[in-house]
């Protein structure tokens, strides 16, 4: 299958969900005491988490049910379309996930969401939960949702045992020329392709792009999030787009049939020796029983060593639910230390609150939380729709599947910049990263 016959078949089939979830949600029977909730978590390890965050809820709540509705594509490309067609029809669920940052900007505009500050300083989130986080979910100086985790997106994964087999000194690997020189030598012994990508839904590419421009410096990303990159010719922006050509020069050839998991078992099995994913893929070596520092282990991605990228899940409380006691009873679970310290050790990611308790959480996650400790920088990730508007970042993923295909770095800079221009009215927050 092409990929133009691909995004046509992904386009019928997201029309399709939008309405038959519709026309389900309206006309669904309502049970008297019920949360019912949307996300996106529909891989193993995603499942498990929101499972383990949902069995917590269920034991504060007992005589509550809970009604998951998990609508899958990763990264929530499916489950937004899906949620807004619910909003606008005034049929929003008691709480659904969401990115914090720009992706709650046309809801908080829309005056489609309830101001939740009361709660937070009911449930004394402020003091534990970092200013940089709770800056993200605020509107107007008020809040409007609870976070439930936080995701780095700077990360590369790689399989021990083929680095090792192959003397391949992953510590070493903190620029794009030793990256690919290491996948080099791992051409050269039989592994074909060594960098996985499973790009269904396009988003994956954008990640990849997201991570190379903030190896670039974080003034250039700074620049990139707050729309002041709009010259087609910016040398920092020319780079990046070439490092990402030859990025994809060492990726299977089948990206376009995959999803970002399935590229992820790839690393697992050790067909591939890296994938650039966000800490959610954790999730998957948890669930196959793989050994943090023995089966896999990761790295910044090269350039971003003293840096941190932020994709941080949330949740929030709809204006004129079915259930308002039952999605404010959710948010409470969600901003808990009990609740993220049920979710987050299976999810891959890191507690949004800084008093949880670090031994529940697996190697990996320590030296995530080691690391944001000590990070010199922290950036918001656009391709998970926090750092730039809606309009930017629709345009973007586009850009990025046809860059994927034609490898044009002309054609995407001069598209790049003229998407950064065309939505220069929608950079409404200013990102001081530096």
């Amino acid at each position: 299958m092409n990929k133009t016959v691909l995004y046509v078949a992904v386009a019928v089939i997201i029309t399709a969900l939008i309405c038959s979830a519709t026309v389900w949600y309206v006309m669904r029977p309502a049970p008297a005491d019920v949360l019912e909730i949307y996300h996106w978590w529909t891989s193993g390890g995603e499942k498990d988490a929101i499972d383990a965050l949902v069995d917590v809820f269920a034991d504060d709540y007992p005589d509550t049910g809970v009604i998951q509705s998990p609508v899958a594509g990763g990264a929530g490309y499916v489950m937004k379309a899906v949620m807004k067609s619910l909003v606008l029809a005034g049929e929003a669920p008691d709480a659904f996930q969401m990115h914090a940052g720009y992706e709650g900007q046309p809801y908080f505009e829309g005056k489609y969401l309830e101001p939740i500050s009361d709660l937070w300083q009911e449930e004394g989130w402020k003091p534990v939960i970092p200013d940089v986080v709770e800056d993200m979910v605020k509107f107007d100086g008020e809040y409007y949702a609870v976070p439930v985790n936080i995701h780095r997106v700077n990360v590369v994964w790689y399989n021990k045992h083929v680095l090792d087999d192959n003397g391949v000194d992953p510590a070493t690997l903190t620029t794009w020329d030793a990256f690919f020189d290491a996948c080099d030598t791992l051409v050269t012994a039989g592994i074909a392709h060594p960098i996985a990508l499973g790009d269904i839904g396009k988003w994956t590419d954008t990640h990849v792009l997201e991570q190379i421009i903030a190896g670039e410096g974080i003034d250039f990303y700074e620049d990139w999030v707050n729309g002041q990159v709009t010259s087609a010719t910016d040398p920092k922006l020319v780079s990046a787009l070439n490092t990402f050509a030859t990025y994809l020069g060492y990726v299977n050839v089948d990206h376009v049939t995959l999803t970002w998991d399935e590229a992820i078992a790839r690393v697992i099995t050790g067909d591939a020796a890296f994938s650039v994913m966000g800490d959610w893929a954790n999730g998957e070596f948890y669930k196959a029983g793989k050994v943090y520092d023995t089966d896999y282990g990761t790295i910044p991605t090269p350039g971003t060593g003293v840096m941190y990228g932020l994709c941080i899940d949330c949740f929030q409380h709809p204006k004129g639910v079915k259930h308002p006691e039952n999605s404010l009873r959710w948010l409470k679970v969600v901003g808990s230390k009990e609740g993220q310290d049920a979710f987050n050790p299976i999810k891959g990611s890191i507690s949004a609150r800084t008093d949880s308790d670090t031994t529940k959480y697996g190697p990996y996650q320590a030296a995530a939380i080691a690391d944001f400790t000590a990070a010199t920088y922290m950036y918001p990730s656009v391709a998970h729709g926090s750092g730039a508007p809606e309009a930017f970042t629709a345009e973007l993923d586009d850009i990025m599947s046809a860059f994927v295909t034609d490898k044009d770095v002309s054609a995407a800079a001069s598209a790049l910049t003229a998407a950064t221009n065309a939505a220069s009215d929608d950079y409404i927050k200013v990102w001081d990263l530096d």
